[in-house]
Protein backbone atom coordinates (compact mmCIF):
# COMPACT_ATOMS: atom_id res chain seq x y z
CA UNK A 1 0.00 0.00 0.00
CA UNK A 2 2.97 2.45 0.82
CA UNK A 3 6.13 2.71 -1.08
CA UNK A 4 8.19 3.47 2.47
CA UNK A 5 7.55 4.72 5.67
CA UNK A 6 7.86 7.85 4.41
CA UNK A 7 4.52 7.92 2.85
CA UNK A 8 2.82 5.93 5.83
CA UNK A 9 3.99 8.54 8.04
CA UNK A 10 2.22 11.33 5.06
CA UNK A 11 -0.97 8.89 5.86
CA UNK A 12 -0.85 9.17 9.75
CA UNK A 13 -0.18 12.84 9.68
CA UNK A 14 2.61 12.42 12.16
CA UNK A 15 5.15 15.19 10.92
CA UNK A 16 7.77 12.62 10.69
CA UNK A 17 11.50 11.91 9.57
CA UNK A 18 11.80 8.86 8.41
CA UNK A 19 15.55 7.54 7.58
CA UNK A 20 16.49 4.44 6.18
CA UNK A 21 19.58 2.55 7.13
CA UNK A 22 21.14 0.04 4.07
CA UNK A 23 20.11 -3.14 4.40
CA UNK A 24 18.06 -2.47 7.35
CA UNK A 25 14.12 -1.91 8.16
CA UNK A 26 12.98 1.38 7.94
CA UNK A 27 13.03 3.45 11.05
CA UNK A 28 10.37 6.48 12.04
CA UNK A 29 12.60 8.70 14.08
CA UNK A 30 10.61 11.20 15.39
CA UNK A 31 7.36 12.42 15.64
CA UNK A 32 6.98 15.94 16.31
CA UNK A 33 10.33 16.31 16.96
CA UNK A 34 10.50 13.49 19.74
CA UNK A 35 12.29 10.75 19.48
CA UNK A 36 9.76 8.03 19.57
CA UNK A 37 10.56 4.47 18.01
CA UNK A 38 13.85 1.96 17.32
CA UNK A 39 13.80 -0.84 15.03
CA UNK A 40 11.68 -4.49 16.02
CA UNK A 41 10.64 -2.27 18.90
CA UNK A 42 7.77 0.26 17.50
CA UNK A 43 5.54 -0.45 15.06
CA UNK A 44 3.47 2.09 13.28
CA UNK A 45 0.34 0.78 11.60
CA UNK A 46 -2.08 2.32 9.85
CA UNK A 47 -5.46 1.07 11.29
CA UNK A 48 -8.50 3.21 9.63
CA UNK A 49 -8.66 6.64 9.26
CA UNK A 50 -6.71 8.72 11.74
CA UNK A 51 -5.57 5.81 13.60
CA UNK A 52 -2.68 4.47 14.31
CA UNK A 53 -1.78 0.99 15.98
CA UNK A 54 1.60 1.35 18.23
CA UNK A 55 3.92 -1.79 19.17
CA UNK A 56 5.56 -2.33 22.36
CA UNK A 57 8.23 -5.53 22.57
CA UNK A 58 10.52 -7.25 24.87
CA UNK A 59 11.68 -10.59 24.83
CA UNK A 60 8.54 -12.46 26.22
CA UNK A 61 5.65 -10.12 25.21
CA UNK A 62 4.44 -8.14 21.88
CA UNK A 63 1.67 -5.84 22.91
CA UNK A 64 -0.48 -4.00 20.50
CA UNK A 65 -2.05 0.11 21.59
CA UNK A 66 -4.42 1.93 19.30
CA UNK A 67 -4.17 5.41 19.35
CA UNK A 68 -8.40 5.60 19.50
CA UNK A 69 -9.18 5.14 23.43
CA UNK A 70 -5.42 4.46 23.85
CA UNK A 71 -6.81 0.87 24.01
CA UNK A 72 -4.90 -2.50 24.07
CA UNK A 73 -5.72 -4.12 20.92
CA UNK A 74 -3.61 -7.38 21.36
CA UNK A 75 -0.97 -8.78 23.62
CA UNK A 76 0.83 -11.59 21.99
CA UNK A 77 3.16 -14.27 24.24
CA UNK A 78 6.05 -15.45 22.41
CA UNK A 79 7.05 -18.05 24.79
CA UNK A 80 4.27 -20.53 23.66
CA UNK A 81 2.60 -18.36 20.85
CA UNK A 82 -0.73 -17.01 21.75
CA UNK A 83 -2.67 -14.07 21.71
CA UNK A 84 -4.59 -13.33 24.69
CA UNK A 85 -7.04 -10.82 24.18
CA UNK A 86 -10.27 -10.65 22.87
CA UNK A 87 -10.34 -10.19 19.22
CA UNK A 88 -12.99 -7.43 18.84
CA UNK A 89 -15.40 -9.50 16.69
CA UNK A 90 -18.59 -7.65 16.95
CA UNK A 91 -20.92 -10.61 16.80
CA UNK A 92 -19.50 -11.13 20.49
CA UNK A 93 -17.93 -7.54 21.60
CA UNK A 94 -16.37 -5.26 19.48
CA UNK A 95 -14.00 -4.06 22.00
CA UNK A 96 -10.89 -5.70 23.35
CA UNK A 97 -9.66 -3.10 26.42
CA UNK A 98 -11.12 -0.06 26.87
CA UNK A 99 -10.21 2.77 29.03
CA UNK A 100 -13.33 3.97 30.66
CA UNK A 101 -13.51 7.48 31.49
CA UNK A 102 -15.01 10.15 33.06
CA UNK A 103 -17.74 7.46 33.73
CA UNK A 104 -17.84 4.01 34.66
CA UNK A 105 -20.78 2.19 33.83
CA UNK A 106 -24.10 5.03 33.78
CA UNK A 107 -25.64 8.02 35.17
CA UNK A 108 -28.79 7.27 36.34
CA UNK A 109 -31.06 8.00 33.31
CA UNK A 110 -27.83 8.47 31.52
CA UNK A 111 -27.55 12.25 33.20
CA UNK A 112 -26.34 14.49 36.10
CA UNK A 113 -26.52 17.53 37.19
CA UNK A 114 -23.63 20.40 38.04
CA UNK A 115 -23.92 23.91 38.97
CA UNK A 116 -27.98 23.52 38.02
CA UNK A 117 -26.98 22.02 34.63
CA UNK A 118 -27.97 18.79 33.16
CA UNK A 119 -25.47 16.67 31.24
CA UNK A 120 -26.06 13.51 29.55
CA UNK A 121 -23.30 10.71 28.55
CA UNK A 122 -23.22 7.33 27.53
CA UNK A 123 -22.14 4.74 29.42
CA UNK A 124 -18.58 4.18 30.28
CA UNK A 125 -17.70 8.13 29.04
CA UNK A 126 -15.89 9.07 26.03
CA UNK A 127 -12.36 8.64 26.25
CA UNK A 128 -12.94 4.83 24.83
CA UNK A 129 -13.45 6.53 21.34
CA UNK A 130 -11.48 9.48 21.13
CA UNK A 131 -7.93 9.63 19.97
CA UNK A 132 -5.36 10.11 21.71
CA UNK A 133 -1.91 12.27 20.73
CA UNK A 134 1.19 10.57 21.49
CA UNK A 135 3.39 12.18 24.15
CA UNK A 136 6.44 9.46 24.53
CA UNK A 137 7.38 6.35 24.28
CA UNK A 138 10.11 3.69 23.63
CA UNK A 139 10.47 0.16 23.15
CA UNK A 140 9.10 -1.36 26.47
CA UNK A 141 6.80 2.23 27.07
CA UNK A 142 4.08 4.13 25.64
CA UNK A 143 2.23 7.31 27.13
CA UNK A 144 -0.51 8.73 25.15
CA UNK A 145 -2.60 12.18 25.55
CA UNK A 146 -6.37 13.54 25.65
CA UNK A 147 -7.27 16.81 26.60
CA UNK A 148 -10.80 18.37 27.15
CA UNK A 149 -12.26 19.40 23.53
CA UNK A 150 -15.68 21.64 22.89
CA UNK A 151 -17.21 18.09 21.82
CA UNK A 152 -16.08 16.86 25.74
CA UNK A 153 -17.32 20.01 26.83
CA UNK A 154 -20.95 19.03 25.85
CA UNK A 155 -21.08 16.09 27.90
CA UNK A 156 -18.78 16.67 30.93
CA UNK A 157 -17.98 20.51 31.62
CA UNK A 158 -14.12 20.50 32.85
CA UNK A 159 -10.98 21.29 31.69
CA UNK A 160 -8.29 17.99 32.33
CA UNK A 161 -5.47 15.91 30.50
CA UNK A 162 -5.95 12.30 30.98
CA UNK A 163 -2.44 10.37 29.77
CA UNK A 164 -2.18 6.62 30.30
CA UNK A 165 0.76 4.97 30.37
CA UNK A 166 1.71 1.12 29.39
CA UNK A 167 5.13 -0.01 30.98
CA UNK A 168 6.35 -3.58 29.55
CA UNK A 169 8.60 -5.48 32.08
CA UNK A 170 9.22 -9.44 31.71
CA UNK A 171 5.62 -10.81 31.23
CA UNK A 172 4.09 -8.24 33.03
CA UNK A 173 2.01 -5.11 31.78
CA UNK A 174 1.50 -2.07 33.78
CA UNK A 175 -1.53 0.22 33.08
CA UNK A 176 -0.73 3.78 34.56
CA UNK A 177 -3.98 6.41 34.88
CA UNK A 178 -3.05 10.26 35.27
CA UNK A 179 -5.43 12.57 35.34
CA UNK A 180 -4.66 16.43 35.69
CA UNK A 181 -7.15 18.98 36.88
CA UNK A 182 -6.29 22.09 34.73
CA UNK A 183 -9.63 23.43 35.31
CA UNK A 184 -10.34 26.23 38.25
CA UNK A 185 -12.77 24.32 39.62
CA UNK A 186 -12.59 21.06 41.30
CA UNK A 187 -13.62 18.11 38.52
CA UNK A 188 -15.18 14.84 39.28
CA UNK A 189 -14.64 11.81 37.65
CA UNK A 190 -14.52 7.77 37.12
CA UNK A 191 -11.97 5.76 35.92
CA UNK A 192 -11.25 2.23 35.49
CA UNK A 193 -10.12 -0.26 32.78
CA UNK A 194 -12.03 -3.29 31.09
CA UNK A 195 -9.06 -5.89 29.57
CA UNK A 196 -11.29 -9.11 28.25
CA UNK A 197 -8.95 -12.26 27.99
CA UNK A 198 -9.01 -15.28 26.22
CA UNK A 199 -7.49 -18.47 27.19
CA UNK A 200 -4.18 -19.52 25.14
CA UNK A 201 -5.69 -22.50 23.74
CA UNK A 202 -8.54 -19.95 22.23
CA UNK A 203 -10.88 -22.15 23.69
CA UNK A 204 -14.57 -21.41 22.26
CA UNK A 205 -16.32 -21.14 26.04
CA UNK A 206 -14.60 -20.15 29.72
CA UNK A 207 -16.57 -22.61 30.72
CA UNK A 208 -14.69 -24.81 33.54
CA UNK A 209 -12.57 -22.30 33.75
CA UNK A 210 -12.15 -20.96 37.54
CA UNK A 211 -11.33 -17.19 38.38
CA UNK A 212 -9.22 -17.14 41.43
CA UNK A 213 -8.87 -14.24 44.41
CA UNK A 214 -6.34 -14.40 47.23
CA UNK A 215 -9.58 -13.41 49.19
CA UNK A 216 -11.74 -16.74 50.49
CA UNK A 217 -14.91 -14.75 50.12
CA UNK A 218 -16.74 -12.44 47.58
CA UNK A 219 -19.82 -10.65 47.68
CA UNK A 220 -21.19 -8.55 45.04
CA UNK A 221 -23.94 -6.53 43.41
CA UNK A 222 -25.69 -6.88 40.01
CA UNK A 223 -26.81 -4.52 37.57
CA UNK A 224 -30.60 -3.75 36.88
CA UNK A 225 -31.78 -3.88 33.56
CA UNK A 226 -31.28 -0.31 33.03
CA UNK A 227 -27.72 -0.68 33.91
CA UNK A 228 -28.04 0.58 37.22
CA UNK A 229 -26.91 -1.10 40.99
CA UNK A 230 -29.25 -3.25 42.57
CA UNK A 231 -28.54 -3.15 46.27
CA UNK A 232 -29.07 -6.38 46.97
CA UNK A 233 -25.83 -8.38 48.12
CA UNK A 234 -24.67 -11.89 46.71
CA UNK A 235 -21.70 -14.07 47.80
CA UNK A 236 -19.85 -16.02 45.60
CA UNK A 237 -19.68 -19.67 46.02
CA UNK A 238 -15.91 -19.61 46.19
CA UNK A 239 -14.08 -23.41 47.18
CA UNK A 240 -10.27 -22.55 48.54
CA UNK A 241 -10.91 -19.49 46.88
CA UNK A 242 -11.66 -20.25 43.44
CA UNK A 243 -15.46 -19.86 41.39
CA UNK A 244 -16.03 -22.43 38.24
CA UNK A 245 -17.25 -20.71 35.72
CA UNK A 246 -20.22 -21.85 34.90
CA UNK A 247 -22.22 -20.97 30.90
CA UNK A 248 -24.78 -19.27 32.91
CA UNK A 249 -22.13 -17.11 35.06
CA UNK A 250 -22.86 -13.46 33.22
CA UNK A 251 -26.38 -14.33 32.10
CA UNK A 252 -27.49 -11.36 34.64
CA UNK A 253 -24.99 -8.81 33.20
CA UNK A 254 -21.32 -7.75 35.89
CA UNK A 255 -20.54 -8.78 39.08
CA UNK A 256 -19.90 -5.52 40.87
CA UNK A 257 -17.52 -6.76 43.82
CA UNK A 258 -16.63 -3.35 46.00
CA UNK A 259 -15.30 -2.22 49.17
CA UNK A 260 -11.41 -3.86 48.09
CA UNK A 261 -12.69 -7.61 48.88
CA UNK A 262 -9.69 -8.54 46.41
CA UNK A 263 -6.75 -7.23 45.52
CA UNK A 264 -5.44 -10.01 42.94
CA UNK A 265 -7.79 -12.20 40.70
CA UNK A 266 -6.66 -15.22 37.92
CA UNK A 267 -7.84 -17.00 35.31
CA UNK A 268 -7.45 -20.55 35.62
CA UNK A 269 -7.40 -23.59 33.10
CA UNK A 270 -6.99 -27.12 34.32
CA UNK A 271 -3.59 -26.07 36.43
CA UNK A 272 -2.71 -23.67 34.87
CA UNK A 273 -2.94 -20.17 35.64
CA UNK A 274 -3.04 -18.01 32.20
CA UNK A 275 -3.42 -14.38 33.30
CA UNK A 276 -3.06 -12.81 36.96
CA UNK A 277 -4.72 -8.84 37.46
CA UNK A 278 -3.09 -6.86 40.28
CA UNK A 279 -4.82 -3.55 41.81
CA UNK A 280 -5.60 -1.80 44.49
CA UNK A 281 -8.76 -0.58 42.90
CA UNK A 282 -11.96 0.14 45.69
CA UNK A 283 -14.12 -1.72 43.34
CA UNK A 284 -13.55 -4.23 40.19
CA UNK A 285 -15.98 -5.82 37.86
CA UNK A 286 -16.40 -9.02 36.62
CA UNK A 287 -18.07 -9.48 33.17
CA UNK A 288 -18.74 -11.48 29.86
CA UNK A 289 -21.47 -10.99 27.32
CA UNK A 290 -24.73 -12.15 28.51
CA UNK A 291 -26.80 -14.95 26.24
CA UNK A 292 -23.82 -14.82 23.63
CA UNK A 293 -21.37 -17.64 25.23
CA UNK A 294 -18.35 -15.50 24.14
CA UNK A 295 -15.07 -16.75 25.54
CA UNK A 296 -13.24 -14.07 27.06
CA UNK A 297 -13.80 -13.13 30.93
CA UNK A 298 -13.42 -9.57 31.58
CA UNK A 299 -11.65 -8.59 35.14
CA UNK A 300 -11.83 -4.54 35.43
CA UNK A 301 -10.26 -2.32 38.08
CA UNK A 302 -12.68 0.38 38.81
CA UNK A 303 -12.00 3.71 40.42
CA UNK A 304 -15.77 4.76 40.58
CA UNK A 305 -18.86 2.29 39.49
CA UNK A 306 -22.29 2.88 37.87
CA UNK A 307 -25.11 4.48 39.78
CA UNK A 308 -27.14 2.58 42.11
CA UNK A 309 -31.02 2.73 41.30
CA UNK A 310 -31.78 4.61 44.22
CA UNK A 311 -29.19 7.44 43.82
CA UNK A 312 -30.67 10.67 44.66
CA UNK A 313 -27.78 13.99 44.26
CA UNK A 314 -25.39 15.49 42.01
CA UNK A 315 -22.47 14.58 39.91
CA UNK A 316 -19.97 15.55 42.88
CA UNK A 317 -22.39 12.91 44.86
CA UNK A 318 -21.76 10.04 43.36
CA UNK A 319 -20.63 6.98 45.11
CA UNK A 320 -16.52 6.24 44.39
CA UNK A 321 -16.18 9.14 42.30
CA UNK A 322 -12.76 10.89 42.73
CA UNK A 323 -12.64 14.60 42.92
CA UNK A 324 -9.18 16.26 41.84
CA UNK A 325 -8.85 20.67 43.06
CA UNK A 326 -7.28 22.66 40.35
CA UNK A 327 -3.91 21.59 39.46
CA UNK A 328 -4.01 18.25 41.70
CA UNK A 329 -3.35 14.94 39.78
CA UNK A 330 -4.49 11.60 40.22
CA UNK A 331 -2.52 8.85 39.41
CA UNK A 332 -3.39 4.91 39.57
CA UNK A 333 -1.72 1.39 38.28
CA UNK A 334 -2.77 -1.77 37.64
CA UNK A 335 -0.66 -5.08 36.19
CA UNK A 336 -1.27 -7.55 34.20
CA UNK A 337 0.62 -10.37 34.74
CA UNK A 338 0.83 -13.08 31.57
CA UNK A 339 1.77 -16.94 32.86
Amino acid sequence: MFADMAELADALDLGSSVNRRAGSTPVIRTIEGRIVGFVLFLTIIVKGANMAVFTLENDILKVSVASKGCEITDVYCKEDGTHRMWDANPDGWKRVAPVLFPLIGKYKDNKCIYNGSTYEMSQHGFARDMEFEIVETSAERLTMRLTDNNETKVKYPFNFVLELEYALSGNEITETYRVINTDNKTIHFSIGGHPAFITPQHDRSMSGCKIRFNSDTIRYRLLSEDGLLERKEYELPLVDCEYSIQADSFEKDALIIEGGQASEVSLIKGDREFVTVQFEAPVFGLWSCKGRNVPFVCIEPWYGRTDAEDFIGELADREYSNHLNPGEKFEKSFKIIFK
